[in-house]
């Protein structure tokens, strides 16, 4: 079946396989020639070789704030290679979907010699922290409200780091988490979370819960727009302070628990940005496997997919479906807490 994007994604690779060459400025042009009567296609690509250029230099301005080196690890290119405008163009998209520059232009010039070219990369920062904070009401809680500070470009080195804060009277709860993008200079994204949290569910179920725990993940690319991760999660789960009236369920459950759970996620992301999104998928895959160590046995398995379509202006239909289910292992029960 025809299909234009098929084409264009073949434009892409035959012009990376001749620019990997040295022709740089090679073009690659479809022909097509249409059979009405047999309803068919005939595709030839036209590859016509364009002169041989390196690159010379690379210059990066505007960035007052983002190191130097957080701009240049998004090329695939480096002094001395030969330039590949295909390459160029998806590290313009890559710094784009950093989310930490009003505009990015790239632009060339002529080099020490008519066969090297100057790349000029011209950002125009913007502002990475945010801090956010909201109140409410809620049937099951009462009174809530969240506090939040995020910083997407950490010191300008590129790095994630979110303190949040949330709560009402019946709950409190506190989260840390740092992703290092590039972690020990490779294409892996390494980070730590760390989380507070306590409940009191003494009025409608007779019981108070502490959760305290903390874990570590690793992410990398497996294909184009998709990525995969894995991670290891300790968490200390208490269930305290169990008044007259409790189930007993509750009652068999009261005490500490010590949950230790290994985990992967696949994801496939299409979206055009990553924090303002308008158009492009997000699927995800994941599951947990808690009984690497602890007293707690189960398989979760959590699905989601999400799609983006610009209706008008700043207007975005957002579609998101998720689903999960979970199962005891070893011949335990799925526990309470865990539903």
């Amino acid at each position: 079946i025809y299909d234009a994007t098929k084409i264009d994604k073949t434009i892409e690779a035959l012009t990376l396989a001749v620019s990997a060459q040295g022709y740089a400025f090679a073009q690659v042009r479809p022909r097509i020639e249409r059979d009405a009567i047999g309803r068919t296609v005939g595709i030839t690509y036209m590859i016509e070789e364009g002169p041989r250029v390196y690159i010379d230099r690379i210059n990066v301005y505007g960035n007052t704030r983002t190191k130097d080196y957080v701009i240049r690890r998004e090329f695939r290119l480096v002094e001395g290679d030969a330039y590949n405008r295909l390459l160029v163009r998806n590290a313009k998209k890559r710094l784009q979907r950093l989310g930490f520059f009003e505009k990015v232009d790239i632009s060339r010039e002529t080099g020490s010699s008519p066969d090297r070219v100057i790349l000029n990369v011209s950002v125009v920062e913007k502002n990475t922290g945010e801090l956010s904070f909201g109140a409410g009401y809620s049937t099951s809680e009462g009174v809530i409200g969240d506090i939040s500070i995020t910083e997407r470009n950490l010191l300008g080195n590129g790095q994630f780091l979110r303190l949040s804060l949330g709560g009402s009277f019946e709950r409190q709860q506190i989260d840390l988490s740092f992703t290092e993008p590039r972690f020990l200079d490779m294409n892996l994204a390494a980070g730590f979370d760390i989380f507070h949290k306590e409940i009191d569910r003494s009025d409608e179920s007779n019981f108070k819960n502490r959760k305290t725990g903390a874990g570590i993940r690793l992410g990398f690319p497996v294909a184009e727009n998709l990525r995969g991760s894995f991670r290891y999660t300790f968490t200390r789960d208490e269930i305290y302070e169990i008044t007259n009236g409790a189930s007993d369920a509750i009652r068999q459950q009261e005490g500490i628990s010590n949950i230790s759970s290994v985990g992967y996620t696949l994801t496939y992301d299409t979206r055009n940005h990553r924090s303002k999104p308008n158009r492009g998928l997000y699927l995800s895959v994941s599951q947990d496997f808690a009984g690497v160590g602890g007293d707690v046995n189960y398989l979760r398995t959590v699905g989601e997919a999400r799609a983006y379509y610009p209706l008008w202006n700043k207007i975005t239909l957002v579609g998101r479906v998720i689903g999960g289910v979970i199962s005891g292992t070893g011949g335990d029960k799925v526990r309470l807490n865990d539903h």
